[in-house]
């Protein structure tokens, strides 16, 4: 039997992997940063950092969406002020500069002379799948949909649209983006670090469901009686969800650097249901993940420890997503890998 090695603790904490990975991962894939019901109405926005890239997403006129870089190209002024809000006109806070739907240049502002040729605001693909609102950097963004692939079929049986907003908190996590993906990936730990929902469910069968696409799996935990948790997923980079009674939970975790992550959690349920009873517990459980996140990325960073053994049994999952921050990231170094393990 093989054991597979873990990705090396220097990945986890060095700032130059991560700049890497902020153009190889987090430019060229789909991150979820908001929700359509944020949205309601024409000028509606809503900002977010994608691994240090601010942008902002804002409803149009006829219902449409459009995204820019928060970055106006005359001396990087913001657009839109961080968090959400409704500013029908696009104009810089900075020095006035107005610009169209589209974010063409319509003035620059007592300027002095001519407007300066091709100075437009930066627009990147923007979509919404199941009310979850999706930006994609790359240039070459391919569509949501061919993105998500086989992702949504294994959600088709969430009544998500029956659901309405309830709450959304966020974490500051001092950890590196991969050691909280690697955390959610398995469900070695639930013994020892989440002893209630261990009580909420069979963490012995615990089960992660791997597809052909490395890029998602599905969690299933079977439960006891009425159980919060039984249904988990997760899709590259850094998108999760856990099924709840009569709701549903988006979890997802963008880096802040190489060593901290924003964790935001989308909260939403069936009007009526026992909301406040659920999103207790998964608040607690996600602050047990905090605390052991935060003790494992320490370590990674001590010089006391560079690669572990992953567990058959429990940390194939781990695996796969190893394998694909090395063909992401690292190619050379994926090459090299699979020579020596073969």
């Amino acid at each position: 039997m093989t054991l597979h090695d873990t990705l090396p603790a220097s990945w986890y904490h060095e700032p130059a992997y991560f700049d890497v990975e902020r153009v190889s991962v987090f430019r060229e894939s789909w991150i979820p940063i908001g929700l359509s019901c944020q949205l309601q109405n024409a000028g509606d926005y809503v900002t977010e950092n994608v691994a240090g890239w601010p942008i902002f997403v804002q409803r149009q006129s006829d219902g449409s969406l459009r995204a820019f870089h928060n970055v106006c190209p005359h001396r990087a002024g913001p657009i839109v002020w961080d968090g959400s809000g409704c500013q029908k006109n696009l104009v810089c806070k900075y020095h006035g500069w107005a610009f169209s739907v589209d974010g063409e240049l319509l003035n620059a502002r007592d300027f002095g002379a001519p407007a300066p040729d091709g100075a437009a605001l930066s627009r990147i693909a923007v979509d919404a799948w199941r009310g979850i609102l999706f930006v994609c950097l790359s240039e070459c963004a391919q569509p949501l949909e061919v993105w998500l692939a086989g992702f949504p079929a294994a959600l088709s049986d969430v009544p998500l649209e029956t659901y309405s907003f309830y709450k959304r908190t966020s974490k500051v996590v001092k950890c590196n983006w991969k050691t909280y993906a690697d955390n959610f990936l398995e469900g070695y730990h639930l013994p020892t670090v989440h002893q209630r929902m261990t009580r909420d469910g069979e963490a012995g069968l615990y089960s992660v469901e791997l597809h052909e696409d490395l890029r998602w799996n599905i969690h299933r935990m079977p439960g006891r009686g009425e159980s919060t948790f039984s249904l988990f997923g997760w899709f590259w980079p850094t998108f999760a969800f856990n099924a709840l009674p009569d709701g549903f939970a988006i979890e997802r975790w963008l880096p802040r650097g190489a060593d901290e992550i924003e964790l935001i959690f989308e909260y939403m349920f069936k009007p009526g249901s026992d909301a406040e009873a659920s999103f207790s517990f998964s608040e607690e459980v996600a602050q047990e993940d905090v605390l052991i996140c935060e003790h494992v990325q320490r370590n990674l960073a001590s010089g006391t420890y560079d690669t572990g053994k992953l567990s058959p049994k429990w940390e194939e999952p781990l695996h796969a997503f190893h394998q694909l921050v090395r063909d992401s990231v690292y190619p050379a170094v994926a090459v090299a890998v699979r020579g020596a393990s073969s």
